[in-house]
């Protein structure tokens, strides 16, 4: 599956030693936070959204940026739904850039789509799930994780401080395209699940008509 969207992280081989009590799995290379790692490849580490924002002092992206990645990832996302699977731990540091372009990233949560009475297990992040009563792991509980990512990297806040918006952000010279983003972010995080997206591709089309306006 991770083969056929480029939005998603590509997985090359998946080891077979379980029977030595572990395994592990080859993913695509991705960008590197800082180069020349060749010469020390101990010293790579991908680049992924949570380490820029830690570069930048976690200082809110563009708008601009933020629909461009958040567009990308809500149609691999929506692909993913659409395979009847669900990714259960969609955050900052599990989105790698490979080649400037952002990937979900990290499998190790993703689970076939099941009924609420067939979930029994509690898994994710805290801050990216979806608050109690409801259960994670479901496609909205996908969709409220992807809702809160843009909302930190869009505002430089902590998920804990959700819906809080600064005054300065208001004061941006792109404020008008801001408020569009944070609209879709509001309905994505919808803590009543009936006014939140019903479906990924709502959440998509969305994103897709702020980035053009």
């Amino acid at each position: 599956v991770s083969e056929k969207h480029p939005g998603l992280l590509r997985i090359d081989l998946v080891s077979k030693m379980k029977d030595a009590g572990y395994f592990y799995y080859v993913m695509e290379l991705g960008d590197a936070q800082v180069p020349g790692w060749e010469q020390n490849p101990a010293s790579y580490r991908p680049r992924d959204l949570e380490n820029m924002r830690k570069q930048s002092g976690n200082k809110p992206l563009q708008v601009a940026e933020c629909l461009r990645i958040g567009t990308v990832l809500v149609d691999a996302l929506d692909f993913l739904h659409q395979q009847g699977l669900t990714h259960r731990d969609i955050k900052p540091s599990n989105v790698i850039f490979v080649n400037g372009r952002p990937k979900l990233a990290d499998v190790g949560l993703v689970t076939d789509i099941r009924p609420l009475e067939q979930i029994n297990t509690f898994v994710g992040t805290a801050g990216y799930m979806p608050p109690p009563p409801e259960r994670p792991g479901t496609q909205q509980a996908d969709i409220y994780a992807l809702g809160m990512m843009l909302y930190v990297i869009s505002t430089g806040n902590d998920p804990k401080f959700f819906p809080d918006i600064a005054t300065t952000l208001m004061e941006r010279r792109d404020h008008a395209d801001f408020i569009r983003l944070d609209t879709i972010i509001l309905k994505a995080c919808q803590p009543d699940t009936m006014q939140r997206y019903q479906t990924s591709s709502e959440m998509l089309r969305d994103l897709q008509g702020a980035s053009k306006q």
